[in-house]
């Protein structure tokens, strides 16, 4: 399913939410119109009810209240819908009635009174409705009111039609239908307008990514601030520029490496083949040319898998499943496998009693980390030297091995540079040594995949040594 653009999201939530104000807003101004228009029309009823009621307390004759009730009560002919009623509590004749109490219909409307009657002295305001013809039901509000005269209780009805005022709330309601909808769909149409313009600053930054190629990482945007939303995009996306251009700076560096470092072999046998082929030789230098050959491309192999172990350990993935290894046991295999070699230089590894150390990691990657130690040691460190492999345990839950041995001759402005790919202290051992610079960079990346450090510290009188923090279970 195609996701759905920002700017149609923008513009629907804007619609909604202006639709939302409008229909809020239209609630609150509709029910406010409609009290004040019934306010109006009960403050006619009560002014007309206190003018019945007070012409009953100036004890007039009959004839005369009754002129009084239709002064008050205006002319029926107006079309206006009001009526009035007067009777005594008990007696089904009524004393006075006018308005619509004389039309055929006058039973539809007595028969919807409420039935509980109000307090004697008090005054009850309600809606109700009559049919003033066979077809037309209309709306009304009625007055009740219940006073005593010459010790009898005396009921005034007088109603008054509110038709116009229900008129007038459906107008004002088609009126709020049509001014919510115009009100919305023009906001539906300037929504992606003015999300175009608060999308200006992503838009912008898109156009400067489109320009950034894999030789253009480090350079420097258009001098412009952020939005401040956007700072955190911002910060994040030049932090992440930064990390790219590092990293395809050290593939650049590692290929010109590597390619330097190939080459040199390559030409060695490439030389030493041509050479032979300049003139007929004995078995015997041939022998010796084949062997110095079989050397230099044993050297050549050796290059080509540390490149394809680094490249192979910075490429995968961390072990989802790594196993619990016995790092003590581990050590002191890796420290008999180097035994011999040791004894034929005339150096000495010793291995002091380990603590039982376990950690989960990967075993074979582990094993390659102090393999690649220990030799270093022991092409690197003086003749006749004694190496020392320790396993302590260390805070923070750690595991320690060091690796020690006596030669300490590490320039200090060297030390921040032994991890890296091709690096050595002294290129012109390389030939004699058969070093490619790429097994501390190997140590330090099996490190780091096993969440440990390495560092190494030299100096004439301690010597040197090599420190790996890993963490312990």
């Amino acid at each position: 399913m195609k996701p759905m653009s920002i700017k149609l999201r923008l513009s629907l939530l804007v619609s909604l939410l202006t639709l939302a104000v409008i229909l809020m807003l239209s609630i609150i101004v509709y029910v406010e119109i409609k009290e004040s228009l019934l306010r109006s029309v009960d403050t006619i009823l009560r002014t007309t009810g206190n003018a019945i009621v007070a012409s009953f307390e100036e004890g007039d004759s009959w004839e005369e209240r009754e002129n009084d009730f239709r002064s008050v009560m205006g002319n029926p002919n107006t079309g206006d819908f009001a009526w009035c009623r007067i009777w005594l509590e008990g007696s089904e004749k009524d004393m006075f009635s006018s308005g619509l109490l004389n039309y055929p219909h006058r039973s539809s409307l007595l028969e919807r009174l409420p039935e509980e009657e109000p307090e004697v002295g008090q005054t009850s305001l309600f809606s109700t409705t009559a049919m003033i013809d066979q077809h037309d039901e209309y709306p009304f509000r009625v007055l009740w009111t219940r006073r005593i005269e010459a010790q009898q209780i005396i009921n005034v009805l007088v109603g008054r039609s509110s038709h116009h005022v229900h008129h007038e709330l459906v107008e004002f309601y088609q009126l709020l239908l049509v001014v919510g909808a115009s009100l919305t769909a023009l906001a539906f149409l300037v929504a992606p307008i003015l999300a175009s313009w608060g999308l200006r600053p992503i838009a912008q930054a898109s156009a400067q990514l489109r320009k950034i190629t894999h030789k253009s990482l480090k350079q420097d945007r258009e001098d412009h601030e952020p939005a401040p939303e956007l700072k955190p995009f911002v910060a994040a996306l030049d932090d992440m520029l930064a990390r790219l251009d590092k990293a395809m700076r050290q593939q650049e560096q590692f290929i010109a490496d590597a390619a330097h470092e190939l080459r040199t072999p390559v030409a060695i046998v490439k030389s030493t083949l041509q050479t032979i082929r300049l003139q007929h030789r004995s078995a015997s230098e041939y022998e010796e040319s084949i062997e110095e050959t079989l050397q230099d491309i044993g050297r050549l192999e050796r290059l080509i898998a540390q490149l394809l172990s680094l490249a192979k350990l910075e490429g995968a993935d961390n072990p989802s499943e790594p196993a619990e290894i016995r790092l003590d046991a581990l050590l002191g295999e890796t420290v008999e496998t180097f035994q011999a070699r040791a004894a034929q230089q005339g150096n000495r590894i010793l291995f002091p009693d380990p603590p039982v150390t376990r950690l989960r990691g990967d075993e074979d990657q582990l094993r390659r980390l102090f393999s690649n130690l220990i030799d270093n040691a022991l092409r690197h460190g003086p003749a006749k030297d004694t190496i020392r492999v320790k396993l302590e345990h260390g805070t923070d839950h750690q595991a320690c091995v060091s690796i020690h041995d006596e030669g300490g001759q590490i320039p200090a402005e060297a030390l921040a540079h032994l991890f890296d790919r091709f690096y050595r202290v002294d290129p012109s051992r390389a030939q004699t040594t058969g070093g490619s610079g790429l097994g501390l960079a190997i140590a330090r990346e099996i490190a780091r995949r096993h969440r440990g450090e390495i560092d190494v510290t030299s100096n004439p009188e301690t010597g040197t040594n090599v420190m790996v923090r890993l963490p312990r279970t």
